[in-house]
This record gives structure tokens, C-alpha cells and sequence, in this order.
């Protein structure tokens, strides 16, 4: 019976450790502590030996799937940090720069560092370079544009000055005559060569402004003084009045020009001639000659043959224009 037992103890036995031998790759040597009861229940051969056994295979079977539960949360664990590490990796791939050069987790090298500060100043340079150019150019501008305003300046103020100067030129030349002068010598002109031609009628009216500035007329410096004139005898004997009427041929022309009527035949033709003689007085009295320095005329006939003879003269129309001194 005791051997039956100890047959049937070691059998259990070796089953026991067959199945620990093949139950898992990660069980561990069993503990010397754990199988000595074991051993001593298969060499007594007692009832307590199997229960023994029995419970020390429950605690290493226990043990076993404890150390299969902590082993395969190790393998979880490194799993989840093995794929950390990778997703790790994947992000750092993804933050190098495509030229390969050294750049992780965004922080960039020292060379890239010194190469965009080097690229700023020279941007910065630049930036510099252009608003001097500019500043320069608007100097530029507002110079020529300061220039162009003296030149303009200079050029109006030079233009007025000359337009000054020609003013006072003109003015200088053209002598300066009253209303009354120009009503005195038109009527003369009209009383004298009322029938002549504008350049017959000019001729008579320069012969009186040629007597106001002649010294042998030094005593008749006006139109007035010269038409008057009778120092050695009746200079125009248009001014002689008539006794009946008490008008002179002169006086009858100044009622014309003042009323602008005409009496007896013609009207219309001596008011043209009064017109006429108006424009003549007026272009001698601004300048207009066109017979030189001479001081007399009469008419052009019978009796002006002696004065041909002796004196330089000019015929216009009905009239010699001549000087004696």
C-alpha cells in the first residue's frame, strides 16, 4: 500500500513538473524553498505529502500566471513606448528642413542663425539704400524746381523791365498832346488842304509841329502859338476873320469839328475831309512825318516857281513844302 503511494506520488510528481517544464517560455526556475515539500511528501508518502503538493502546485501555478500578467504588461508598456518612440521620430522627420540641413524641434543651427542676420543687414542695407536714393532724388527735384521758379522770376522781372523800357521809350518818342491841340490842328488842316489827301493833309499838319521845335520859330513853342503866330505877318491866313461875320475860315472848321454839322453843298464830302484831317492831326501829333524838317508850304503854282529855284523842296498834292533858313 505504502509503495502504491509513493509509486502514485511520484507519478503525480513527474506529471506536476512535466506541465511546469511546458507550461510557458516565460516561467521561471522554480523556487528550492517551494519544491522541498514536494520532495518530502514523495519520500514520506504520507496524505499531508499530497495535499502539500497539491497546494504548492496552486501557488506555482498562481506565481506562474502572475509572472505571465507582469510579464505581459512589461511587453504592453514597451509596445506603447516603442510606438511613442516612433511617432516621435515621424515628428522630427517631418521638422527637418527639406536641404537636409541640421534643424530638430524647430531650433536652427548657428551657421542658419548667423546667415539670416547677415540676410536682414543686407535687406536692411538695401531698404537704406533706396531711401537715400529717394531722399536725393526729391532734393533733386525741389532744386531744379527752386531754379526753374528764379529763372521764371528773373525771366518775368527781365521781361517787365523791358516791357518798361519800351514803354517809356515809346512814350519818350511819341509826344504827348492835349485834346484842344488836336482840335486846333485838325480844323487847321481841314481849313487849310481840306481838299487834299491824307499825305497832303499830314504835310501841312508836320510843317506845324516842325515850327514848335525850330529855334527859327523859337517864339511859338505851342500848336496854339504857332497857328497864331503873326510876329512878322500872318503866318495862316485862314485865321484872318472876316468882317462881315467876324469869323475866320478857321473858326467856321472848329464849329464843324465840334458839331460835327456841315452847312452849304457836300455835306457828306467835307465831313469825310474833316474826318481825314482828324486822323492826319493825329498820327503828326504821335510822330508820323513824311516830309523831313520843312517849315513852309504854299500853293503849288505859278508864283512857286522862284521857290524852286532857291530852296530844297517837296510837292504833295496841291502844295510845294519847302524851307528857307
Amino acid at each position: 500500500m505504502k509503495a502504491g503511494k509513493k509509486l502514485l506520488a511520484i507519478l503525480f510528481t513527474t506529471v506536476i513538473f512535466i506541465i511546469c517544464l511546458g507550461s510557458t517560455i516565460y516561467a521561471t526556475e522554480l523556487d528550492s524553498d517551494k519544491i522541498q515539500p514536494v520532495q518530502e511528501a514523495v519520500i514520506e508518502g504520507t496524505d499531508h505529502a499530497i495535499e502539500d503538493t497539491q497546494e504548492a502546485e496552486k501557488q506555482i501555478v498562481e506565481e506562474q500566471a502572475t509572472e505571465e500578467t507582469s510579464f505581459a504588461g512589461k511587453e504592453i508598456q514597451m509596445s506603447d513606448s516603442s510606438d511613442l518612440m516612433e511617432e516621435e521620430a515621424a515628428l522630427c522627420e517631418e521638422d527637418l528642413p527639406a536641404d537636409g540641413q541640421s534643424q530638430v524641434y524647430g531650433i536652427k543651427s548657428k551657421e542658419e542663425e548667423i546667415n539670416d542676420g547677415e540676410n536682414k543687414k543686407e535687406e536692411k542695407s538695401i531698404d537704406e539704400e533706396k531711401i537715400a536714393d529717394e531722399k536725393k532724388n526729391v532734393e533733386k527735384k525741389s532744386i531744379e524746381k527752386v531754379d526753374e521758379d528764379k529763372n521764371d522770376g528773373s525771366n518775368k522781372k527781365e521781361d517787365k523791365e523791358e516791357k518798361e523800357k519800351k514803354e517809356k521809350k515809346d512814350k519818350k518818342e511819341k509826344p504827348s498832346y492835349s485834346k484842344g491841340d488836336l482840335r486846333l490842328l485838325a480844323s487847321l488842316i481841314y481849313s487849310e488842304a481840306g481838299n487834299q489827301s491824307y499825305n497832303g493833309m499830314l504835310a501841312v499838319a508836320n510843317v506845324v509841329i516842325n515850327r514848335t521845335k525850330s529855334n527859327v520859330f523859337g517864339h511859338a513853342d505851342t500848336i496854339k502859338e504857332v497857328i497864331y503866330d503873326n510876329k512878322w505877318c500872318v503866318q495862316f491866313t485862314v485865321t484872318i476873320k472876316d468882317k462881315k461875320s467876324g469869323k475866320s475860315i478857321l473858326d467856321q472848321a472848329l464849329e464843324c469839328y465840334d458839331t460835327g454839322k456841315f452847312s452849304g453843298p457836300n455835306k457828306d464830302t467835307k465831313k469825310e475831309s474833316m474826318q481825314r484831317a482828324t486822323k492826319a492831326a493825329k498820327a503828326a501829333l504821335e510822330g508820323e512825318n513824311n516830309i523831313g524838317g520843312y517849315l513852309c508850304f504854299r500853293a503849288n503854282n505859278k508864283y512857286a516857281a522862284s521857290i524852286k529855284k532857291k530852296y530844297d523842296y517837296k510837292v504833295i498834292g496841291g502844295h510845294i513844302f519847302y524851307r528857307t533858313k
